[in-house]
């Protein structure tokens, strides 16, 4: 008896032990508080040493509450614990004034990933300057980077910011963004929320973006996209491109928007394709439950993208677009024309449907354009259909 009980205390020791994960301090690593102090060779000593803990809990790497300066730091994986590693944030990570790279903070191969709480601050106001000035600047630098990882979650991160992108995901499958706050001025310019891009099983949930750009949006190869419970403004709206500016693109697919609030918008619920021949194509993207206050352009199907009208033959998208719903649709517009099908003459879009649309302008019943647009339109629509 006095033997299975020692054996059983073993045992439970043995399954605590492995349910305790292990926990590496960047501190502990020789970053220094404060904001001064470049840190960054200790955060990727920190990850080095998580992505290397193979034991079965999810190994820890941890920034503690203080403000702490990186240059730039590359999380490269694949990490040896199938659990993946959590990267818990209690404090601010700061940014230089400028960063040579791309990318400041980046995770690939990160499967099992998960991102919890803090700040990241991308300082871009001098990179703004310079841009908004028409000097020659260095390129712009994207906050957090995503790429060719699975199954990842960002929790309750907040993104102040950023001298370009504040969220790049790229190349991943199975990534949620949950609780996410974004901020950065309306005229800091290319300031996107999330881009998406080769990328399938992508949720955004509960986020609140307002930025200089698109507070989403999602390039091409995107599918199973999932934006739901949203609050978008100031920027540029959800926005679907632009797509075929190039030969070769993948497509746009199966798309879900649900829930979701705008307030001061450049636009509303875009979908935005260079007027060129390269093929490519929109289908499966329903919108619904979506409220609108004083956009410009409420709803809108852009197929004549060139800016200064270079390299676009006829304006003719060979993108198609197909099967785009929008379903309870209201709110205000801050211009006199809030549904706009401005479709492709060689690709019309089809099968797209109004169910349950009110959109005014200034207390008044708005107006709707369509070209090459095919569709159709049920229960309460105003501005009344044009498809």
């Amino acid at each position: 008896m006095g033997a299975l009980v020692a054996v059983l205390m073993l045992v439970a020791a043995s399954v605590a032990t492995a349910a305790a994960a292990a926990e590496y301090n960047v501190v502990s690593y020789g970053a220094r508080p404060g904001g001064r102090t470049d840190a960054a060779r200790a955060f990727l000593a920190a990850w080095a040493a998580a992505c290397g803990d193979a034991s079965r809990s999810a190994p820890v790497m941890r920034v503690p509450a203080g403000t702490f300066l990186v240059s730039q730091a590359y999380f490269k994986g694949p990490c040896r614990s199938a659990a993946g590693v959590v990267v818990a944030v209690d404090g601010t990570v700061v940014a230089p004034a400028a960063v040579a790279n791309t990318s400041w903070i980046m995770f690939h191969y990160a499967d099992g990933l998960k991102v919890r709480g803090g700040t990241l601050d991308g300082r871009g106001q001098a990179h703004w300057a310079c841009k908004t000035a028409g000097r020659r600047c260095p390129p712009g630098t994207t906050t957090l980077d995503i790429s060719q990882s699975k199954n990842v979650s960002v929790k309750r991160l907040t993104l102040l910011n950023a001298k370009n992108v504040h969220i790049n995901i790229f190349g991943s499958t199975g990534v949620t963004l949950q609780g996410v706050r974004i901020a950065a001025p309306a005229d800091s310019p290319n300031t996107d929320g999330v881009h998406v891009q080769l990328s399938s099983g992508v949720q955004i949930l509960s986020a609140t973006i307002g930025t200089g750009d698109d507070c989403v949006s999602l390039g091409p190869g995107t599918s199973g996209v999932v934006i739901r419970n949203i609050r978008c403004g100031p920027g540029h709206g959800i926005s679907i491109g632009s797509l075929g500016g190039v030969a070769g693109e993948a497509g746009v697919a199966n798309v879900t928007v649900d829930r979701a609030a705008l307030t001061g918008t450049q636009n509303g619920l875009r979908i935005k394709t260079w007027g060129r021949p390269n093929r490519g194509s929109v289908a499966g993207v329903s919108f619904a439950h979506v409220t609108m206050r004083g956009v410009q352009n409420p709803i809108v199907v852009d197929q004549n993208y060139c800016p200064g009208n270079i390299n676009c033959p006829g304006k003719n998208s060979g993108v198609k677009i197909s099967k785009v719903s929008y379903t309870d649709i209201g709110g205000t517009s801050a211009t006199p024309v809030a549904v706009r099908f401005d479709c492709s003459g060689s690709n019309p879009c089809t099968g797209m449907s109004l169910r349950g649309v009110n959109l005014t302008y200034q207390g008044k019943p708005a107006q709707s354009f369509c070209k090459n647009a095919q569709g159709s339109a049920s229960g309460v629509v105003s501005p009344p259909s044009c498809l």
